[in-house]
């Protein structure tokens, strides 16, 4: 399989790129770096963006450079794509096993941030979208995944757990209660699945009263990572909701948001609007 990883030559691009290197190597996959010619949703003329394509083709071919040598042992390539580029690494990674891309955003800054593109990939992207801030590793334990009523958070507490077990980790599974009675049951059958996926990992299970997003956002300060799932309907789109948003503006360690596809339009739990 393949990680996709959005190259840009921007030190947050290169965060995402060593945190790919590191996954790939461990999980066998080879990497894609994938820079994209921004061309304004059709804005640029013809002149300026043949120039631009000049000026993106340079620093792709630097940045693959610069990740082969990062990556001994790794199979890397390069690609080039033109349009929007969340929504042009969304369809490079259609078929991949993960998309990453890098952030400058770290700390908590609820109710001021001003927009992110990492949001529009972790909206479109069918498959696992990582998000990798610029920060430090040192100090950090545990894999932590938010869970939700139901199935809506299955494919992400499985792929927590399978993290859990690459990564030698604890898997922590955090549900917010909110006032609900059952809000231990929630928590106990995703300790469930995720023993099933991988018996020997070590699981804790913690519920808390805070809002979801804010604990969420709390744990990523402290995580190796923080997995979180997103609801996707068969047709049509849905927002990220207020958690996943909150979470991706306001993340302080690595944050991969899990796909779960549906046939309902209502978002509940830990992605609830």
């Amino acid at each position: 399989m393949t990680i996709v990883v959005g190259a840009d030559g921007s030190v947050a691009s290169r965060a995402a790129l060593t945190w790919a290197i590191d996954r790939a190597r461990s999980v066998g996959d080879d990497l894609a770096l994938v820079t994209v010619v921004d061309d304004g949703w059709g804005s640029v003329g013809e002149s300026a963006l043949a120039e631009l394509k000049r000026t993106t083709e340079e620093r792709a071919g630097r940045e693959l450079e610069f990740a082969r040598k990062l990556a001994a042992g790794v199979d890397v390539r390069g690609a080039l794509a033109l349009g929007s580029p969340m929504l042009a690494l969304a369809e490079a990674g259609r078929d991949a096993d993960l998309i990453a891309v890098g952030t400058h955003k770290v700390g908590y800054f609820h109710g001021h941030a001003l927009g992110s593109r990492s949001l529009q990939l972790a909206a479109v992207s069918g498959v696992p979208s990582a998000v990798v801030p610029v920060t430090s590793w040192r100090g950090r334990s545990g894999v932590a995944v938010g869970v939700a009523d139901g199935v809506d958070s299955d494919d992400a507490v499985r792929f927590a757990a399978q993290e859990a077990r690459r990564l030698g980790e604890p898997l922590v599974l955090l549900r917010a209660a909110g006032g609900e009675p059952d809000a231990s049951s929630a928590g106990d059958r995703a300790a469930s699945l995720a023993a099933a996926v991988h018996p020997g990992i070590q699981i804790e299970v913690r519920s808390t009263a805070d809002p979801a997003s804010g604990a969420l956002i709390g744990v990523s300060r402290r995580a190796v990572l923080t997995v979180t799932g997103r609801r996707v309907p068969s047709r049509g789109f849905l927002p990220l909701g207020r958690t996943n948003t909150d979470l991706l503006m306001n993340l302080a360690g690595p944050v991969v948001v899990v796909p779960h596809t549906s046939v309902e339009a209502v978002v509940v739990g830990w992605t609830a609007a």
